[in-house]
């Protein structure tokens, strides 16, 4: 029976020299006589998949911790492209009965820019409570985003020594500007909402420039702001950067914010006082939309 939905397993990470790195997998969905599962399949051998001990035909069962039961594929698609350490728990079947396999995978860059495993688990014929307690490493839990709304023509400014300065476009080159130019200080704000365990204080945002709609905002690995593709016919759909999702964190003044990434955690979206580039620092520069 051909499967409701498949796609290569991709994670993103703006710090490689191609921000999105192929597993060496698939994950497919399909509709079994238990229901619409998902599977791992197309497994290449030598890939991340393949040195965390995966075969093709396993079942996922649950993805860092989250029973994925009640997910669609985009969403889990979605969620795994920004997961990193990635903990999966499949069901595998072997001599006709099913054995429970933990796969656990970490993905480091090296000095080339390059994607290596840092680390490689693998726990067979054991549960998910027993492997828990061997894992030497912190296993993010997953995190589900809803697509919700957009907000058209939003502009964003910071204010510093009485000046605003609005984050803006020319080209590919992002910056803060002291001018708010229609097209070019104007963004659309595609709003998320968090399916499960929603995080106080934050929404998941991407955001498109108005002069520019065929791209969106992302961080490079230097931490500079660039536009990667976007479709915005397909805006609910895995095919969104993953450094491209920004958390749209309130300030405690109410009106104030910082736009936090998804998937380096404590980096904001920052004017630089030499340049007005726009990078990616610890600090964060104070927002408001106008």
């Amino acid at each position: 029976m051909p499967p409701l939905h498949y796609s290569r397993l991709t994670v993103d990470y703006p710090k490689a020299r191609d921000t999105s790195t192929f597993l060496g997998g698939h994950l497919f969905q399909r509709e079994t006589r238990d229901g619409v599962k998902f599977f791992i399949e197309r497994v290449v051998n030598g890939n991340f998949l393949h040195q965390a001990g995966i075969k093709s035909n396993d079942r996922l069962v649950t993805v860092n911790d989250r029973d994925i039961d009640g997910l669609n594929f985009d969403q889990l698609l979605d969620s795994i492209r920004c997961l990193n350490p990635i903990m999966f728990e499949l069901e595998r079947i072997v001599d006709g009965s099913p054995v429970t396999v933990i796969s656990v995978l970490e993905i480091a860059i090296g000095d080339d820019n390059n994607p290596f495993a840092r680390f490689v688990g693998f726990y067979y014929n054991t549960t998910l409570e027993i492997a828990r307690d061997l894992i030497p490493i912190d296993v993010p839990t997953l995190i589900v985003y809803d697509y919700q709304s957009v907000d058209y023509n939003v502009c964003f400014k910071t204010t510093s020594g009485g000046t605003d300065y609005w984050l803006s476009t020319d080209g590919s080159k992002v910056f803060f500007s002291p001018d708010k130019l229609p097209g070019t200080s104007q963004w659309n704000k595609y709003n998320y909402v968090f399916a499960s365990q929603p995080q106080h204080g934050k929404e998941p945002v991407i955001l498109v420039p108005t002069g520019h709609t065929d791209h969106c905002l992302a961080a490079n690995s230097d931490n500079i702001l660039k536009l990667e593709i976007f479709d915005q016919n397909t805006y609910d759909k895995p095919n969104i950067p993953g450094n491209g999702r920004f958390f749209n964190r309130k300030g405690t003044s109410g009106a104030e914010f910082v736009l936090e990434s998804s998937i380096m955690e404590g980096y904001s979206i920052t004017r630089s006082d030499d340049d007005d580039a726009a990078v990616m620092t610890t600090s964060g520069s104070q927002l408001t939309e106008a």
